[in-house]
Parts: structure tokens; C-alpha cells; sequence
């Protein structure tokens, strides 16, 4: 009679067997059998058991060890073959030999133990040896959760136009991330305005750990295109982590992605499955939908006192868009809602259903951020999505908010502080998060819009009634069509909101530089030899010039395409230098002048806070 299914090592000598120690020994729980077998001539199954032992590993009652070292050469594959045939694991982890050990004594039995799990279609997770520590949680997640493992399809997609220093600092942080062995994808969309350095950068730029695919658009859209229509999901495992190339990330952030996709999608929570729409990799430090303006915020100072643990991650209604994993069956969603959002705003105000806008959110005055819609849809469905929160901020990535030259650099150093996160570059994940594991869905701390504590069920209730105010069509729950938000009602259109806003500066001149100047032609009636021949000469010394067209200024961009929120926080620049005073009081000696402004707005700033709290 077949055992009940669980999980099986394959350790093939001691080394292996060390490395595998400390993901052993974390299967402490006993929901499902876990084997080991051990292969080789420098170990034995005793001398396993006795280190298991020595070593305190609480998951020893949970292991049953085969010892296939008396075994003849080469005939191992046989005997664990037949040891499948028994136990029928539904998981083998195997250790994935490195490019360079292909001619290694382990490869053979690698690859039939890999040929073993696809005949007894076994899920076969094959884990770099050096990134074993960094997979840890595996033992978290259930059985069915890691049937899933080598299913998931997580892309990298990054958005860029001219910037190729950021590019390239994006670049060079993603290549030194731990991928745990998987294929992963680089999609690089480039703007129809990337300059020649960008292009040969993209180019050259070698990928390892899966494709690289390019695309370059042949006519400026804007970010709010670029984002929205760089992925878009061929099935529902398929993933994307979208990144604009003023962001950086942590070694860890596809550890993180990972981890959280398999615990939350995968582990037959419907609510997770339905309300879960990504996985941030930022940590905010501030508030952006407060009608009044951005200020700062510290969840723990929301999440301690209703009495989480420290280092609790939680679920917001806030969507990331410096650095996130977005989950197929919603951005798709999302696809289909914009798309008849803008239609709607194209037709006659006489033919347009009721205008939807999110009460009392700043994202309301952004018309081209892409942002804005993705914020609307959330608020109806009651979305939320995964954030983390570890110590001082470190997040899996971080925002050098790159808005150009015309920045004052006492300016630009308060923006980058009060946006810019440390990176996580040692793994703590478990160790810093409560119980060592992620908590389950039903858990996590839920805030809303604007940072309040909520519950799934008070999103859902505000998103009912909101629902009932803008369509007449009855409302659903898992379906991932946004049609029934469109069905019209009668009455008056919602006046517009007002939001205070800081002092507009005057906008720049436009500059008009011509690409040929024009030439003037002066009609000579007789024209010597000597005369053309000094004509000839001074035309090649002082003639028209190639031009690098990537150094033109670009009115488009500057004036129509540019993302309302990247304005907005332009705009702000003087409330964001505030808030970075705020956060960092001892650096108030670098600008005297700035200390009166701040003592001014310090008591301000905390009387808002009190009102969110």
C-alpha cells in the first residue's frame, strides 16, 4: 500500500547532504512525510542520523532516511527509482549541478532522477547549491502550493526611454539577483525617444537566466502606455515584475516575488487568489492619496498599536509602481477596464456613464497616470496588495527619483531621501518575519487608500456601495470583468473634486531648435571660378553639422506625455523637501535656511497624522 504522499531529498555525498541540512530540518511539520536519501562512498545513512540527531533538527521524527550507499556504481537511479515506485512522493528536490560540474559523476544521476520525476509526473524543484539558504520557507508552503513550483512564469519587464546610467544601474542589479535556478525572461521596452547610448546598451547587454526580448515603440506614448501595455499575460502562472529604469533592486527581490506567489496563490485560499492583486517590492515611507498632500507614514505606527508583531507585512489597497509584481487574471482586468474607461471619456459628456472617481483621493486630478484607473478599479473590487516591512524600510527595491537637471541638487538630495529605501542585501527574510513565515491571507493587516486600518470585509462593503452609486449592473465576485462598472444611471454627474495643491511654477519657455537651419539665397548675376572655389571651402568649414536629434528637446514630452503622478510630485518638490527634514532631523544643518520652514510645518504634518490615525 502506497505511503501518504510528502516530499524527497536526494543527497549525493556529504557535501550535498550539508547543504541540504538546514532546509531539512525546517520540514518540522508533520502534515506530510519527508525522505532523504542518501547516495555516494563518503557517506552512510547512520552517520546521517547520528548529525541529524547531534544537531537538535526538529523535523528528525518527520525524516525517514535511505541509505543507497552499499549500493553497486551507477545502478543508484535503479533503487531510487523503485523507492519512487513505494513511497510516491509528490515533490523531489534535487541540488542543480553548476556549469561547471557538467562532466561531474553527478550529472548522470541527475539527469535520471529528472527523467524518474517526469514519468511519475513528480514535481522536480532543482535548487542551486549556493541558493539552497535562500529557499528556506520551502517547508511553509503546502504540498500543493510547490506542486506549482517549476509553473510559475515570472518576467522581468523594464520600461526605459533615455536614462541608460539608470538603465544600467537597474541592468547590473537584476543580473546579480538570486533566481533559485528558475528561467527567467528580460523584456526591455524602450521609448520612441531613446537616445542612441540606451539602444546600444540594451543591445550588448548579456542576460543569462532566460531570453531577452526588445521593443522599441515608433511613436511617443507616454509612460502611461509604456507601463499598461508592456505585459500582458498568456496564461494565469504567468507573471511580471514591471520596473521603470529609475529603480533598483535587491539580490533577494525574486526570492521574495517567489515566495509570496506560492504562498498566496497556490495554496487554495479563494479569497487570496481573488483579492490579491500583486506583490509590491518597495517600501513606502509616505502617503500620496491624502487630499491635502503627501506626508510621511510608518505602518508599524498603524499596525503595533492594534497589536501585530513587529515586522508584520500587510495588505494595502495601494498600487507600487516603483518596483511590483502584478498577477495575470487582474492586470488583465485592468487591461479591459482602462480600455473602456477611455472610451468613455472620448464620448459626448451627454453619452458618458457616471464619471468614476475615487472619493477623497489625491490619484483623482492624475489624467495620464495609469495609476489613477488602476487605483479606481482597485477601490471598487477591494483589492489589496502584499507589502513588505522590515526593519528601517529595507525593501527588495528602491526609487532614485530621476526627474532631470532642472532639479536643484539640495533639492534633489531631500527627494531622493525622503523616496529611497535601503535594499535588502543579506537574506533575513525569515528571520525577521514573525514566526519565521509569511502569515496566511486571512492574517495580514489590511490598509486601505489612505493607510487606515481596515478589513477585507469593510473594502468590500465600500466598494458595494460605491458600485451601486456609478452602475446599475448587479455586481460580481471572481469574474475579472470590469463591464458591469459601465452600466449608466440617472441622475447628475458627481461635481469635481478640489484638492489643494502647492504654488504652480511658470512653465518654461518653449524652445524651438531647428534640425537644418534655413538657407538664404543671394542671386549673383556673374559668379567667378575663384569666387565658388572660396564659396566651396567655406561650406565645409562652416556649413551645416550632423545633429544628434537625441539632444533635441522634445515639446511633447515635456509638455503632453509626461505621468500626472511624476508631475505631481515635481510639483511638490518643496512639501517632499519637508518631509525629508521630517524623517531626518539631524540633517537639518545642511540647510539653515530650510530650518524654519520645517519648525513652521512640523506641527502641522502631525496634526494630520493624528486624523489618520
Amino acid at each position: 500500500m502506497p505511503s501518504k504522499p510528502g516530499v524527497l531529498l536526494v543527497a549525493h555525498g556529504s557535501r550535498q547532504f550539508i547543504s541540504l541540512h538546514p532546509l531539512l530540518c525546517r520540514f518540522s511539520k508533520d502534515d506530510y512525510p519527508v525522505h532523504l536519501v542518501v547516495i555516494g562512498d563518503d557517506i552512510d545513512g547512520e552517520a546521517v542520523k547520528h548529525t541529524l540527531a547531534s544537531s537538535d533538527c526538529p523535523a528528525l521524527p518527520n525524516i525517514r532516511v535511505h541509505d543507497f550507499t552499499h549500493m553497486k556504481e551507477h545502478h543508484e537511479d535503479t533503487h531510487v527509482g523503485y523507492l519512487v515506485k513505494i513511497i510516491q512522493p509528490s515533490i523531489m528536490i534535487q541540488i542543480k549541478p553548476s556549469t561547471t560540474s557538467s562532466n561531474s559523476v553527478l550529472l548522470p544521476m541527475y539527469h535520471a532522477l529528472q527523467t524518474m520525476a517526469e514519468a511519475h509526473r513528480i514535481t522536480d524543484i532543482k535548487l542551486p547549491e549556493k541558493e539552497i539558504v535562500n529557499a528556506l520557507w520551502i517547508p511553509d508552503l503546502s504540498l500543493e502550493a510547490l506542486k506549482n513550483w517549476n509553473r510559475i512564469e515570472i518576467k522581468m519587464v523594464v520600461i526605459t526611454d533615455r536614462r541608460p546610467h539608470s538603465l544600467s544601474r537597474l541592468l547590473q542589479s537584476s543580473a546579480k539577483s538570486i533566481y533559485l535556478g528558475d528561467t527567467v525572461d528580460l523584456m526591455i521596452h524602450m521609448e520612441q525617444s531613446a537616445d542612441r547610448v540606451t539602444r546600444m546598451l540594451v543591445n550588448s547587454f548579456q542576460w543569462q537566466y532566460g531570453q531577452k526580448i526588445l521593443r522599441h515603440r515608433i511613436r511617443k506614448g507616454g509612460l502611461m502606455p509604456a507601463i499598461v501595455e508592456s505585459w500582458y499575460p498568456s496564461h494565469d502562472n504567468e507573471y511580471a515584475v514591471l520596473l521603470e529604469d529609475d529603480i533598483e533592486v535587491s539580490p533577494l527581490f525574486y526570492v521574495w516575488s517567489k515566495y509570496a506567489i506560492l504562498k498566496y496563490r497556490y495554496s487554495g485560499h479563494r479569497e487570496a487568489h481573488r483579492l490579491m492583486y500583486g506583490v509590491s517590492l518597495y517600501a513606502p515611507r509616505n502617503l500620496e492619496l491624502i487630499p491635502a498632500g503627501r506626508v510621511t507614514f510608518d505602518p508599524n505606527s498603524v499596525l503595533l498599536p492594534a497589536g501585530h508583531p513587529e515586522h508584520m507585512p500587510y495588505a494595502s489597497q495601494v498600487p507600487c509602481s516603483w518596483g511590483g509584481v502584478y498577477f495575470p487574471e487582474h492586470w488583465r482586468e485592468f487591461h479591459s477596464y482602462l480600455v473602456r474607461r477611455l472610451e468613455d471619456l472620448n464620448l459626448p459628456k451627454d453619452h458618458q456613464v457616471r464619471l468614476i472617481s475615487v472619493p477623497n483621493s489625491r490619484s483623482d486630478k492624475w489624467k495620464k497616470s495609469w495609476k489613477k484607473y488602476f487605483i479606481e478599479l482597485v477601490y471598487l473590487r477591494g483589492y489589496v496588495m502584499l507589502y513588505p516591512n522590515f526593519e528601517g524600510f529595507e525593501a527588495f527595491s528602491t526609487n532614485h527619483v530621476e526627474f532631470g537637471t532642472h532639479v536643484k541638487s539640495e533639492k534633489r538630495q531631500s527627494v531622493i531621501g525622503t523616496f529611497m529605501v535601503p535594499l535588502m542585501q543579506r537574506d533575513t527574510i525569515l528571520s525577521q518575519l514573525p514566526a519565521q513565515r509569511l502569515p496566511s491571507f486571512d492574517e495580514l493587516p489590511v490598509l486601505d487608500l489612505w493607510g487606515k486600518l481596515q478589513t477585507m470585509d469593510s473594502l468590500e462593503q465600500v466598494g458595494s456601495q460605491y458600485h451601486q452609486h456609478i452602475s446599475t449592473c448587479q455586481r460580481t465576485f471572481g469574474t475579472f470583468d470590469p463591464r458591469e462598472f459601465f452600466c449608466v444611471v440617472d441622475g447628475p454627474p458627481d461635481p469635481p473634486q478640489e484638492f489643494p495643491s502647492s504654488p504652480k511654477k511658470p512653465k518654461p519657455p518653449v524652445l524651438v531648435k531647428e534640425a537644418v537651419q534655413p538657407i538664404q539665397y543671394n542671386y549673383i548675376t556673374e559668379y567667378t571660378e575663384e569666387e565658388e572655389e572660396k564659396d566651396q571651402d567655406e561650406s565645409l568649414e562652416y556649413g551645416p553639422k550632423p545633429i544628434d536629434v537625441a539632444q533635441l528637446p522634445n515639446v511633447d514630452e515635456r509638455v503632453s506625455n509626461k505621468d500626472d503622478e511624476r508631475l505631481d510630485l515635481e510639483h511638490d518638490l518643496d512639501t517632499l523637501h519637508r518631509l525629508y527634514l521630517k524623517l531626518y532631523p539631524e540633517k537639518l544643518e545642511f540647510l539653515v535656511d530650510e530650518r524654519t520652514i520645517f519648525e513652521e510645518d512640523e506641527e502641522e504634518d502631525d496634526d494630520l497624522l493624528m486624523k489618520l490615525a
